[in-house]
């Protein structure tokens, strides 16, 4: 849990987040975009918004690298987004058929930062 007081809830922060990636991976022919320019167009899109009384924490990357390790780890939990790594960088394309904006809904963060599992036996010890 981060200790940055936001101006908007997880919920509303999501709801933004998740709605202008949509619109802007829609608006490209191939519903994909290099992520350093998806960055830079999420980031001029929720300008508007005040995110947080800071100007050094006011742009939704910087939400994103706070609350979720950074914007990849954000579109990994979703099944209508892929990530293709290339040698000329990381494309995120978004899977429309998948997409169903009546249903976008903020169901919490990970528990775990990182993305391994942790398997756990019938007496609670790891393993």
């Amino acid at each position: 849990m981060s200790k940055i007081t936001w101006n908007l809830s997880l919920e509303k922060c999501f709801e933004i987040i998740q709605y202008t990636l949509i619109d802007i991976l829609s608006e490209n022919k191939t519903k994909s975009l290099n992520i350093d320019k998806l960055v830079e167009l999420l980031n001029q899109r929720t300008k508007i918004y005040k995110l947080h009384n800071s100007k050094k924490y006011n742009s939704f990357s910087k939400y994103l690298k706070i609350e979720y390790n950074g914007i990849l780890n954000f579109i990994e939990n979703y099944n209508f987004y892929g990530v293709v790594k290339t040698h000329n960088g990381i494309i995120i394309k978004l899977y429309s058929n998948l997409v169903d904006l009546n249903d976008l809904k903020y169901t919490g963060k990970r528990i775990t930062k990182d993305s391994e599992w942790i398997m756990i036996d019938e007496l609670g010890e790891e393993s």
